[in-house]
Order: structure tokens, then C-alpha cells, then sequence
């Protein structure tokens, strides 16, 4: 017995749910990763979290999209979000040297 796809299902040639759902996470998660890299109370700690899960999920997801013949848009949103990620990153790096030579600097004026 064959069930037709239900009404809900993505027309033929369109992937899956799933998959767009985790590219889009993918984007938010790398943008998230900038801004909470700007701000100046635990945003760095944030940013480097979701700066860490967007590089180490974006392979796998990038070989799922594989699978379903790479849809642009949606590979576009993963690398959008990778690209995002390696930027939250530096911004909490560099925030995070800026800091240690204020704190040193204080601490030779003293």
C-alpha cells in the first residue's frame, strides 16, 4: 500500500523541512554571533558558543543539503552563516585581547 504525500508535504523537487529549517538555523545562529560579540556584558561567552556550533553543524548540514542535490538558497543560508560565525569569532577575539591589554595597561599605570 502507497500513501500520496500528505497535504502538508513539499511540492516535487523542493527539500524537505527539515533541511531549510537547519540552514536558516545555520544563518540565525551566525548572525546571532556577531551581535552578541558587540555586546559588552556575557555577550562574548554567547558568541563564542554559537560561533563553535555553526562551524562544527555546518559540515554535516552541508552534506545532508549534498544528498538533495545542494539547493542554492539553502547552501547560501549555511555559508552566509559560517562566514557570520568566523566574524563573531574574531570580534570576540579581538574583544577579548582589547580587554586584556586595558587590564594590563591599568595595571602598569599604577
Amino acid at each position: 500500500m502507497s500513501m500520496a504525500p500528505g497535504p502538508y508535504a513539499p511540492p516535487a523537487g523542493m527539500p524537505a523541512v527539515d533541511y531549510a529549517k537547519k540552514a536558516g538555523n545555520m544563518q540565525l545562529m551566525g548572525i546571532l554571533s556577531i551581535v552578541f560579540a558587540l555586546c559588552p556584558c556575557c555577550g562574548g561567552l554567547i558568541a563564542l558558543i554559537l560561533g563553535i556550533v555553526v562551524l562544527v553543524q555546518s559540515q554535516s548540514v552541508l552534506a545532508m543539503l549534498a544528498q538533495v542535490g545542494s539547493p542554492p538558497e539553502l547552501v547560501g543560508k549555511v555559508n552566509t552563516g559560517k562566514t557570520c560565525a568566523i566574524v563573531g569569532l574574531v570580534l570576540v577575539a579581538l574583544g577579548t585581547i582589547g580587554t586584556g591589554l586595558v587590564n594590563v595597561a591599568g595595571l602598569l599605570n599604577r
